[in-house]
């Protein structure tokens, strides 16, 4: 990734959206919709095989979260002044503000003014739309991933053209990141959880709203990847989104990760902030006077002190993310860590589809790739990063356990960690960072005879020609193989143009996105995913997942299999190593 992606972002959209109008400079023959908020003209877009769809880009669904509304929760934003909004995405809208910790060489990017969604329907003339079709579709609402730090809901990476040849709708949603959406004093001067808020508007913004798009309000499914997949592990969670939706998808996302545990002390982390941003008597001002303080910054100069955190390294350790909320403070989203609230089948009673990737670690242990000081002293920074990133057990052998459970022979390491070590951190990540926190929360779940839904596993083990490893370690040899990565299904579900080439039609890729899309659409419609022969998912035995593996046909070449990725061995360590 280089600075021309950057400008990538900004120029393609308008070329890309131009060429699909098929040279109509018109604006009178494009979609239209009207909602309570006013009317908008959207633009045509073709689908992976090419049939037609509406797209309706940079629809605002809150208040501009600037000046006072700030660290504050969001506010719906008020009808628009304009007679037609124009949702075409000729001008597209910047991301939220972020430095991407995942990919440092982009740098600062986005604004502040970020809260709009877009909005994806079949044509109804198309094979997906039905021609004079009258049933309401289902609705996808997708929440993107970035460790609560960076994303995108553009449609340059999350492109609507795979799942557009299905009868659904799709809305991607935009949420506050980083300080802006998880900052908090710990009391009502910022409660903290914005970005959670910011989906939860943006959830409620659907209810309220897709019908006139064609959609059913009572078929909505919220689905997100990493970060966004522990967002709807966490929406589930919040009883105040009661009737908002009815499924549930999280792909390699889980709430119960260490990643995604609210921050112990978040007033302190506040007041190191302000510090960081040179903010006088930071740790003196009253947390009203704090916030006020923290708000008169300038955005980029505050995403710029992220690094500060960090004390250069290079392994991405997310520094905010969710918070428990006093339950004085008015709308809090999350009053218990989640945890706990699982743990006491404290959540909503709908189907569950989550899983994972072979090594989803790779985005963890990826930076190790970059690290060419090999000594003592770098090899005692990258055990306490180490320790830092998997969330961190505070006993004085939590170290030495770790490295004799994946390591054994440690004296083979070395020096510190190097390239060669990067399958062995990649496990160790993959299974404390993701396999294990879904392991969990699907033995809990199954202790809750009350909470009626089921949960379906699946595993993306499919191996296809491009993958995200190519992202994460732009100058690695290309030889080097790092087998199935975190973010590596989101290339046959979405259409990144910015990232990957474009699926030639029947190809076996194309294949396999017909697979993984018609698996999600059918979820969203119908609650349930395929099952092998072992009875029922909700049983209290660990259920099987459905698995996508590389077969050896061309006609079909991806073979859906049935496993059970319960590993007790892995469960019980990890159990252990966070008891300490």
């Amino acid at each position: 990734m280089s600075a021309r992606v950057v400008v990538l972002l900004t120029v393609v959209l308008p070329v890309a959206i131009a060429s699909s109008r098929a040279g109509n400079p018109s604006v009178q023959n494009v979609p239209r919709v009207c909602i309570r908020d006013g009317c908008m003209r959207g633009s045509w877009m073709r689908s992976l095989h090419g049939e037609r769809y509406e797209a309706f880009m940079g629809v605002p669904f809150a208040k501009p979260p600037l000046g006072a509304l700030r660290f504050a929760n969001p506010v719906p934003n008020e009808p628009w002044t304009e007679q037609e909004l124009d949702a075409s995405g000729r001008i597209p809208r910047a991301p939220c503000v972020q430095l991407n910790l995942f990919l440092p060489e982009r740098g600062v990017e986005g604004k502040e003014d970020c809260l709009y969604l877009n909005v994806y329907r079949p044509y109804k003339g198309s094979k997906a739309g039905a021609e004079n079709a009258t049933e309401p579709l289902p609705t996808l609402v997708y929440i993107h991933g970035g460790g609560f730090l960076a994303g995108y809901n553009s449609p340059l990476v999350a492109g609507a053209e795979k799942l557009m040849d299905h009868k659904v709708i799709l809305v991607t949603v935009a949420y506050r990141l980083g300080a802006f959406g998880f900052l908090s004093t710990g009391d009502a001067a910022a409660s903290g959880n914005f970005g959670l808020k910011d989906q939860r508007l943006a959830l409620r913004w659907v209810q309220q709203n897709i019908e006139a798009f064609g959609g059913d309000a009572r078929l909505v499914t919220v689905m997100g990847h990493s970060a966004g997949g522990a967002s709807v592990h966490l929406q589930m969670m919040h009883r105040g989104n009661e009737g908002l939706f009815q499924r549930a998808i999280s792909l390699s996302g889980n709430a119960l990760a260490p990643w995604c545990a609210p921050r112990a002390n978040p007033e302190q982390l506040a007041r190191r902030q302000a510090d960081l941003l040179g903010i006088k008597e930071a740790y003196r001002l009253s947390t009203a006077e704090l916030v006020e303080s923290l708000r008169s910054v300038e955005a980029d100069q505050f995403v710029y002190s992220y690094k500060g955190f960090t004390n250069g390294s290079r392994y991405p350790v997310i520094v905010y993310g969710p918070v428990v909320e006093p339950s004085s403070v008015p709308d809090a989203f999350l009053t218990d860590t989640p945890k706990e609230l699982w743990s006491r089948g404290e959540h909503l009673s709908v189907p569950w589809l989550t899983g994972i990737v072979p090594n989803d670690g790779f985005v963890f242990s990826a930076p190790i790739l970059k690290d060419t000081d090999c000594s003592k002293e770098t090899f005692a920074q990258q055990k306490t990063l180490l320790l830092n990133v998997l969330g961190g057990a505070k006993q004085s052998d939590a170290l030495p356990t770790l490295l004799e459970h994946y390591v054994k022979n440690q004296s083979a390491i070395g020096e510190c960690f190097t390239r060669d070590h990067v399958n062995i951190l990649t496990k160790i990540f993959n299974e404390g960072l993701f396999e294990y926190p879904l392991t969990l929360s699907v033995r809990q779940h199954a202790n809750h005879t009350r909470t009626k839904a089921p949960i379906h596993l699946y595993k993306f083990n499919y191996r296809g020609p491009h993958s995200y490893s190519s992202i994460f370690a732009p100058d690695n040899e290309p030889t080097q193989d790092f087998g199935i990565v975190h973010c590596d299904e989101l290339i046959y579900i979405f259409r990144a143009p910015i990232l990957f080439p474009d699926f030639r039609r029947n190809s076996p890729d194309a294949m396999v996105t017909k697979r993984i899309t018609k698996l999600l659409v059918d979820f969203a419609q119908t609650g349930v995913a395929p099952t092998g022969t072992n009875g029922e998912v909700s049983s209290s035995e660990f259920p099987e997942a459905l698995e996508l593996v590389n077969s050896n046909r061309m006609d079909e070449p991806v073979l859906q299999t049935y496993t059970n990725f319960y590993d007790e061995d892995m469960f019980n360590f990890w159990t252990r190593f966070y008891s300490y």
